[in-house]
């Protein structure tokens, strides 16, 4: 893994046994990631590269499926409490492949995408036809949603520039990223709206540790005192 810790930028490599790369894909650590309330209902499976599995959540108040990858692969997906059927939070990073911002709700309108302002519509999940043989499914969907922050940053190890959002869509609030140059219309900022298609990547939290005071002195203290 190479990570500028800078601007959260992340790299997830891996390599064969004789140290040629199998697979590169992109990720981002926000310094307070947004969390999403899911809940797991199955497992896409890649036949042909087990890290590329994918896995299918529900929103928890959105009312919509999506398919995730999952940063670690198959290790990860294998840790999932799949048959708990209790609901867990997801730190989701959105990757854009290009963006289209509006200045309010009417420039939107206008432009008639036929979406609402905040909407998720799962497009990944549907299967599109090559020839005679249906691709597999993407851990891809249209978005809709108002920039509730932006920020541009720098990535020291590749030497490129990016945006970082968070937007506030049906159900979720999550980060992503894109490339300042694949953005369309009025420049990206706090309040307006955005819409495109993002590809998706998950990780479970990493428990935050707290130092918690000795219980045992802290009663002596009070004890003390009374």
């Amino acid at each position: 893994r190479l990570h500028d810790a800078g601007s959260g930028a992340l790299l997830d490599v891996v390599t064969d046994g004789e140290g040629l790369v199998r697979s590169a894909r992109p990720s981002f650590l926000a310094p307070a990631p947004c969390r999403v309330r899911v809940r797991l209902t199955g497992l896409l499976p890649d036949g042909n590269d087990p890290d590329a599995d994918l896995v299918q959540v529900a929103v928890v108040g959105g009312g919509y499926p999506l398919a995730v990858e999952f940063e670690g692969g198959g290790d990860a997906i294998a840790a999932l409490p799949f048959d708990s059927g209790e609901d867990l939070d997801l730190e989701l990073i959105g990757f854009a492949d290009a963006l289209e911002c509006y200045d309010d709700e009417s420039a939107f309108r206008a432009s008639g995408i036929p979406m609402a302002t905040r909407d998720v519509l799962p497009a990944g999940l549907v299967p599109l036809r090559h020839g005679d043989t249906l691709a597999p499914v993407r851990a891809a969907a249209l978005v809709s949603g108002v920039v509730l922050a932006c920020n541009e940053l720098d990535n020291e190890i590749g030497g490129g520039r990016f945006l970082h959002l968070v937007i506030d869509t049906d159900g979720m609030i999550f980060d992503a990223v894109v490339d300042p140059v694949a953005v369309d219309g009025v420049p990206v900022v706090e309040g307006r709206i955005v819409t495109g298609s993002l590809w998706f990547r998950a990780r479970r939290p990493v428990p935050v540790e707290v130092d918690v005071p000795d219980r045992p002195s802290l009663f002596r203290r009070f004890a003390r005192r009374s």
